[in-house]
């Protein structure tokens, strides 16, 4: 086998050009152009270079992200299903070493249900005002923490702040059901049942003017009744 020399790399690389050159001008591409790629050849070369190593790194990227999302998820599930005694710490851990993804905020938010049902009222009050402090308004679980965090103030008797977060989620497309009917639920506590029926029947002029709350017109019509015969 003949050892390769400058002389016939050079030869190769011109060769190449060549072809290249023979191609382009069968494509009818100006003889400016094809001087152009010629002179620049190098450049040329080390920009496809570029792009192609960008082009590999972004897809093994995305592959890694995605393998990691898997990851997480499952670590999140294993978690939730773990004894009581082992849950609370299974979920920070995730919490802690998926925080790149989703997962790691459902983590947070499982924390904070679990102690709202271990009956850790308190503690699962910091979790969810946390969580809702943290969370932006677009962000879809921020709902479902604040009903959380309404349901914790509400056992621990809190009224004033169980009213806020329900007054939120009265005026939150969805979710106006579980904010009237918190909100009655509370007055109804304190024992201002007029407060309460008073709550209802706004929610009835709510339904009126809502086709997708039509079928919940009945319930609510039952709630008033009930309320108008309680001692």
């Amino acid at each position: 086998m003949s050892k390769e020399t400058v002389f016939n790399k050079r030869l190769t690389e011109e060769t190449t050009m060549d072809k290249v050159e023979g191609v382009l001008e069968q494509f009818n591409i100006p003889p400016a152009a094809i001087t152009f790629i010629r002179r620049h050849k190098r450049s040329i070369q080390a920009s496809i270079a570029v792009i192609v190593v960008a082009v590999v790194a972004w897809s093994l990227y995305g592959s890694y992200v995605e393998k990691r999302k898997e990851a997480a998820a499952n670590a999140l599930f294993l978690a939730d299903a773990a004894p009581d005694a082992e849950k609370s710490a299974a979920l920070v851990k995730v919490a802690e070493e998926y925080k790149d993804t989703s997962s790691s905020l459902w983590a947070e938010i499982e924390l904070a249900h679990f102690a709202m049902e271990s009956g850790r009222f308190d503690e699962a009050a910091k979790k969810y005002a946390a969580l809702a402090k943290k969370l932006k308004e677009n962000n879809p679980a921020k709902p479902l923490v604040v009903y959380g965090l309404a349901q914790a103030y509400e056992a621990e008797n809190d009224y004033a702040e169980a009213t806020a977060q329900y007054e939120y989620l009265k005026n939150l497309k969805g979710y106006e059901a579980i904010g009237f009917y918190g909100l009655s639920r509370l007055e109804t506590a304190q024992g201002n049942t007029d407060r309460a029926i008073a709550l209802l029947n706004n929610f009835l002029l709510v339904v009126e003017n809502d086709v997708s709350l039509s079928q919940l017109r009945p319930q609510i019509e039952k709630k008033i009744a009930r309320l108008k015969v309680a001692p």
